[in-house]
């Protein structure tokens, strides 16, 4: 399965059944809407009750601002890297979807301009992108050197 996993849950079992056979997409749905979800609640639960019993069993110098601090810092130092993290995520997810996504040209040397007006030296900043088997980006130039190229 190549999809995010939000994705993946939302799909049907018939939706499951076009990629695999039958038995495979009952796990599948059985996994992303019944097992993992009650997982995770079950994971929240235990740290709820957890941090529960250390609160109630704690002497009055434990809860303290100051016996407190380490923990609230190292709390804010991870929070704050995961969502440095997930920002980081979402720029280059988002950098790497916009190169894909980009159309495939027709023949780079293809370079008419409409209604008849030339493509010289003075183009400015129009570029020609090359792409591979997989429609990514190869390579790019500038017009005037495939002008010069189509020569």
């Amino acid at each position: 399965m190549t999809f995010p996993i939000i994705d993946v849950s939302k799909q049907t079992v018939e939706q499951f059944k076009a990629q695999n056979s039958h038995w495979q997409a009952v796990r599948y749905v059985a996994w992303y809407r019944l097992a993992r979800p009650v997982l995770v609640l079950s994971m929240w639960l235990l740290a709820a009750y957890y941090m529960r019993w250390c609160l109630t069993n704690a002497s009055p110098g434990e809860l303290s601002l100051e016996a407190l601090m380490p923990s609230l810092l190292g709390i804010a130092t991870v929070g704050g890297a995961l969502i440095l993290w997930t920002i980081g995520r979402q720029v280059d997810q988002g950098r790497s979807n916009r190169v894909r996504a980009m159309p495939m040209m027709a023949e780079p040397l293809a370079l008419e301009a409409p209604h008849g007006i030339a493509l010289d030296v003075d183009a400015g900043r129009r570029l020609v992108a090359y792409h591979d088997d997989d429609g990514l980006i190869s390579h790019v130039i500038s017009v005037p050197e495939a002008v010069r190229q189509a020569a």
